[in-house]
């Protein structure tokens, strides 16, 4: 091989190297990410985008919701007064995730087990 074949040879694999190091090697999600979008989906009442947004199965109603049974509960959770909460309130900080306060009830926000923020579970304010 002369030097200008294996120059090129060189330089073709570090090019797709150095692009495939690119495509895996992506930053995680940052929990502002996900609030900006999680609070846009609440403002539109999005039902779909929050199951999304939603670690399921999620437990309420006495029971674990599925996609479809969330859906269908998500206006017993997310009452109008608890979306306008939700567009004003401040995360806080905890542990592993973060908390929201909306009047008596809390909301949890963590990372799954692929690193992504999800809403995570809800329990009373005391």
């Amino acid at each position: 091989m002369n030097w200008k074949l294996k120059l090129t040879t060189m330089l073709v694999l570090f090019i797709a190297i150095t692009i495939a190091n690119g495509q895996t090697s992506s930053r995680p999600e940052t929990f502002a990410t996900f609030w900006k979008t999680f609070k846009a989906a609440i403002a539109k009442n999005d039902k779909e985008a929050v199951a999304d947004l939603t670690k399921l199965p999620l437990y309420m109603d006495n029971g674990e919701q599925d996609r479809a049974g969330f859906i269908k509960r998500y206006n017993q959770l997310f009452t109008r007064k608890i979306r306008r909460c939700i567009a004003t309130a401040k995360p806080v900080k905890e542990q592993e995730g973060y908390d929201i306060f909306c009047g008596e009830v809390i909301f949890y926000f963590e990372r799954d087990k692929d690193g992504k923020y999800k809403f995570f579970n809800f329990g009373p304010n005391d």
